[in-house]
């Protein structure tokens, strides 16, 4: 039982929001819904955007210009809503102000920009996390949690397949050109599987497809799929895509399936969900990430921010280390010099 005569927590992180897309205005909806954090500013280059978002959810201030952002006296921290290759300067200015810093997925397409962030989080001493919000769904999470346990024994091969439909590159977001599929999919199952196979990547042969999106004018990949040799001689496969058709019943088509030394573990993202028939379709709406339930966001993304939160308030290290985030671009990076080269690509 809570003593009412001891004094309550009333310590607020003010943060702010860089990028007001999609991403950018599901995570100021969780600051501003948080009691432990406060949404004090909006930037974006996109002025209406910015000014949109921060009058909704009453911050006080916005920005254009992210410099001036990380000038406020009052400001403690930053989440990183924009384009995946955008997230490295951003990120450095961030922790180089002594902001604690919230980048999300994946932390950055490019390995020495990486390796740059962690050094400068690290030497600013601020918590520091990449937003991989499949690690707060309960099932993802208990995959862990039994892997872990031992009682499967050691993880021999993986595969994950992470496919959305056309509209997501050609409708849903403006800079598909300027990323590929594995950025954008395969980033969260390489993150969910490595911490569950707890190995060591070592090298990497991907390969993939450019037909469907040229005829879009989208010069990137239809579809990757890579294979990933671990150190103890365990496997995995990484297949992601986004020229599904429209019709398909979900926005992601998402299986995980993880063969131990005495069992298997399987995640199919359709299983316990809603189904709805309407004369337009057979569909299953999204429900385990974002959802608003009586006035409040809930789901996994509002437990990785809060999360993330409460680290930079209480001086506790998030559960995703920024140098796993690190081995993650470092696959990916490896991915795509395996796709250029048409060869297998040693892990850095």
């Amino acid at each position: 039982m809570t003593n009412p005569s001891m004094p309550k927590d009333t310590r607020r992180l003010r943060a702010a929001v860089i990028g007001a897309g999609i991403t950018g205005r599901n995570h100021a909806s969780v600051l501003a819904d948080y009691h432990r954090s406060e949404l004090l500013a909006v930037c974006s280059r996109q002025a209406a955007a910015a000014a949109s978002l921060a009058q909704k959810y009453a911050a006080p201030h916005m920005f254009t210009d992210y410099r001036e952002l990380l000038r406020l006296p009052e400001l403690d921290a930053v989440i990183i809503a924009t384009p995946d290759f955008a997230h490295h300067e951003l990120a450095v200015a961030a922790a180089q102000a002594g902001k604690h810093v919230l980048i999300e997925k994946p932390m950055t397409t490019d390995l020495a920009q990486a390796d740059h962030i962690v050094a400068e989080v690290r030497r600013a001493g601020v918590a520091g996390m990449t937003l991989f919000s499949h690690r707060w769904v309960p099932a993802y999470y208990q995959a862990r949690q039994r892997v872990a346990s031992g009682e499967l024994g050691r993880p021999l091969t993986a595969y994950a397949r992470k496919n959305d439909i056309i509209s997501v590159p050609t409708e849903m977001i403006s800079w598909a050109a300027q990323t590929t599929c594995a950025c954008f999919l395969s980033s969260h199952d390489i993150d969910l599987l490595t911490w569950y196979m707890e190995d060591e990547p070592v090298e990497v042969r991907a390969s993939g497809t450019r037909q469907v999106l040229l005829k879009h004018g989208l010069d990137t990949y239809d579809a990757i799929q890579a294979l990933v040799q671990f150190k103890s001689g365990a496997s995995a496969v990484f297949e992601s895509g986004w020229v599904y058709p429209n019709t398909f019943p979900t926005l992601v088509d998402s299986w995980i399936a993880l063969t131990c030394e005495h069992g298997v573990i399987q995640l199919d993202r359709q299983q316990k969900q809603l189904q709805v028939a309407s004369p337009q379709r057979f569909d299953y709406p999204r429900s385990l990430l974002l959802l608003e339930m009586t006035g409040h966001p809930q789901g996994a993304v509002r437990q990785a921010i809060t999360h993330w939160v409460d680290c930079a308030l209480d001086g506790q290290p998030p559960l995703i280390a920024l140098e796993h985030s690190r081995q993650v671009t470092a696959i990916l990076d490896a991915l795509h010099r395996s796709l250029a080269s048409g060869q297998s690509a040693r892990v850095d």
